[in-house]
């Protein structure tokens, strides 16, 4: 037992992590149960039915929340520049109070902020539910008189929709699938590549290395591409398995896979780098874990970004990791185009290769010294 324990704690770095992650995350926990959570949710409307029985309408619908959450916009124009600040942006278009009120097919438009998927699939699933049950309407008729009422039962509810995107990919299967996708990633990667150095440098294979003119960059890179290739067969399984159990994946899969590949390299890097700083085995393990869910945690895979107060959902917000998940599940649901796919990417890619360098460089001080 105390050689173990003399073997986790002889790193200070790992020292270091061990005091400051459980204060980290406590803190994270104490500061989101302060706020108001899913109660200040902040939605956009643009009312694009001016006339009497739409004005009536969206006056009706917006009495129902608090007005602090609600923000009315002037049209779509407004959308790009204010929907990271919002939770979804629901359309009322031209004519819908009007069909609603004869009977007539009719729909309200949904933009979901690509940032916040996992509220935007709850406000999606919850109003689309609701909107299934909305037998008439009630706002042009005395609650007493609807009493006394039958409803059609052949009455058409109105329906939610999201332009260019099937009802299928705002699921709660469709958000939870990249998301255990990403999360076995992180970990796999990272703990194994952090692991996997640390046993080359006790074995000696990183000396057997050195004797045998082979570079400390080239090793590294060596790595980088073995964990690369287990950890992209394990995602091709991953995706079969997901489409033999009946869920869309992603239209252009190429573009997802890509982006993966991105995932693995960040992740890898990092274990490297973890790898060749610290002393023993496990204080890899534990500190690859520590990091990986701090990252998770301010991702808004567990707490929405929404739940936090508005430094730190700016500043979780604006994590690279956080980006890049963003982007594969907006590949996956919301149909992301290439050049939405380039900035974040690129941006990754960059830490990930100098995340791999200074591994490089670290390993090179470790093979110096020993020379010496």
């Amino acid at each position: 037992m105390q050689n173990d324990l003399l073997l986790i704690f002889k790193s200070r770095t790992f020292l270091l992590v061990l005091v400051l992650l459980p204060v980290l995350l406590a803190s994270i926990s104490a500061i989101t149960s302060d706020t108001g959570g899913y109660s200040d949710l902040r939605i956009g409307i643009i009312n694009e039915d001016k006339t009497f029985i739409g004005l009536f309408f969206i006056q009706y619908a917006s009495s129902m929340l608090k007005g602090e959450n609600i923000i009315q916009l002037s049209g779509r124009e407004e959308i790009d520049s204010v929907i990271n600040i919002l939770d979804g942006v629901f359309i009322i278009p031209r004519g819908f109070a009007n069909k609603l009120l004869f009977q007539e097919p009719s729909e309200l438009i949904f933009i979901p902020n690509p940032g916040s998927m996992q509220t935007a699939v709850a406000l999606y699933q919850v109003l689309s539910n609701v909107l299934r049950e909305f037998k008439a309407l009630p706002v042009v008729a005395d609650p007493e008189f609807m009493k006394t009422v039958d409803i059609d039962p052949n009455y058409v509810a109105p329906s939610l929709t999201v332009e260019g995107i099937s009802e299928s990919k705002l699921s709660f299967s469709s958000l939870l699938f990249p998301i255990v996708l990403v999360t076995t990633l992180m970990f796999m990667t990272s703990i194994g590549a952090a692991t996997g150095v640390f046993e080359d440098r006790r074995n000696g294979v990183i000396d057997l290395l050195r004797l045998s003119n082979i570079g400390s960059l080239k090793y590294i890179g060596a790595k980088v591409v073995s964990f690369m290739v287990f950890s992209t067969a394990q995602v091709l399984i991953f995706m079969i398995a997901g489409s033999f159990f009946g869920l869309e994946i992603a239209s252009n899969i190429l573009l997802y896979l890509a982006v993966i590949e991105v995932y693995i390299f960040l992740f890898t890097s990092i274990g490297l780098l973890i790898g060749t700083v610290l002393n023993s085995s496990r204080s890899a393990q534990l500190t690859s874990i520590s990091i990986v869910t701090t990252l998770l945690v301010l991702s808004g895979i567990i707490v929405p970004h929404s739940m936090f107060p508005d430094w730190l959902e700016s500043f979780s917000r604006n994590l690279p990791t956080t980006s890049l998940l963003v982007l594969l599940q907006g590949i996956s649901m919301l149909d992301f185009s290439l050049s939405k796919a380039v900035i974040p990417s690129a941006v990754n890619l960059s830490i990930a290769v100098v995340i791999t360098i200074i591994a490089g460089l670290m390993t090179l001080r470790e093979d110096i010294s020993l020379a010496d």
